[in-house]
Formats: structure tokens, sequence, C-alpha cells
């Protein structure tokens, strides 16, 4: 069980798996719950993946940023905006699929001590999205008390500028790509 916080009130309490995907958490795969967003027109997903390191390395993995650029041939770009704090960092990202370009600025909040990444849209910039925020949470594992057990719920109005099939992507199978892409950093693979 995963006790996600208030900062993101759409995925606040605890979020219980069933054994199946209990099983397939602990043979490696990346599974993806659907949330109802508390934002009309928005789409909200969950992805949850156990990950076999440290937390050193997992923090490692989620802040860096740049290499997402690497393991995820969709993202285009990502540069800092501002200068990055212990405790925030601004970045703009540039997402491509499909032939169609998303791009927008989130404003990250690091609290390594409870283990929380949070990230929102920064409205104050111009974005291709109308809002987003999301939140990394990690714990030990159910399965394996030497695991992580990392969640990433997002929730995002894309606007009515992105395509239906785009945004179905993003929050879906995009949302797994990624996951898949950062365990593998994190694990050293």
């Amino acid at each position: 069980m995963l006790t996600l916080t208030l900062l993101c009130p759409a995925f606040a309490g605890v979020t219980a798996l069933d054994p199946a995907s209990e099983a397939k958490l602990a043979a490696g795969e990346v599974i993806l719950l659907d949330r109802q967003s508390a934002r009309p027109g928005a789409v909200s997903v969950e992805g949850i993946a156990d990950v076999k390191t440290t937390t050193d390395a997992l923090w490692q993995a989620l802040l860096d940023f740049p290499a997402r650029l690497k393991g995820n041939s969709s993202v285009k770009s990502f540069e800092y905006y501002r200068p990055s704090t212990p405790t925030e960092q601004w970045g703009v990202w540039e997402v491509t699929h499909f032939g169609v370009t998303v791009m927008y600025h989130n404003h990250y909040l690091i609290d390594r001590a409870r283990g929380v990444l949070t990230h929102e849209l920064d409205v104050a910039q111009t974005n291709d999205l109308s809002w987003s925020r999301g939140i990394y949470a990690m714990a030990p594992s159910p399965n394996n008390p030497a695991w992580l057990r990392l969640s990433y719920a997002v929730d995002t109005d894309f606007g009515s500028a992105i395509p239906g099939f785009i945004k179905s992507w993003l929050a879906g199978q995009g949302v797994r790509d990624y996951l898949e892409e950062l365990v593998h950093r994190a694990e050293g693979k």
C-alpha cells in the first residue's frame, strides 16, 4: 500500500493493489491505473513500479531531466529556465509524438526526507498545456523491503488544441514508457 500526500489532492489517500498487480510489479512490470481527475476535461493516470535500487540512485534518476532525452524518443528538448536549488527546479520540455509538438514549463518541488517530488505547470510561462500537476512518491515495496515502490500520479488538462489520440498516448503509453526508462536508469541498466 502506498500513501500519497495532499500535495496532489486528486491522489490523496492509499493506493491498494490487487494480488495480480502486485505480481506484475514483482516481475518488473510497470502498471497504470486510470484516475478520475478533479478538474473537468483533464486526464489523470497513476504509474507504479518496483525499483531494485537505492533511494539515492532513484533520486538521481528522477532529477536527471536531461537524461530523459536519451531514453525517450518523444522528448525532443529540456532546458532549465531558472537556477536550481536543493528543493526547487524549473524546466521547459518539448515533446513530439505523431507529428504534434507539446511545450510546457514545470516547477518541481523536491522533498527528499518524505520521498516526494511534485511538479506543477508554471502558468506564468507560455505552455501548450492548460494545466498539469503530478507527484512522485517513493517508499519501501511491499514485495521486497530492499526495493522501492515508485508511484507517479499525474493530472493534466491538455486543452483543446491537442488531438484526443495524443492525449491518450501521453496519459497512457507515454507514462508507461517514461517509467520503464526511469527504472532502467535508476537500476543502472
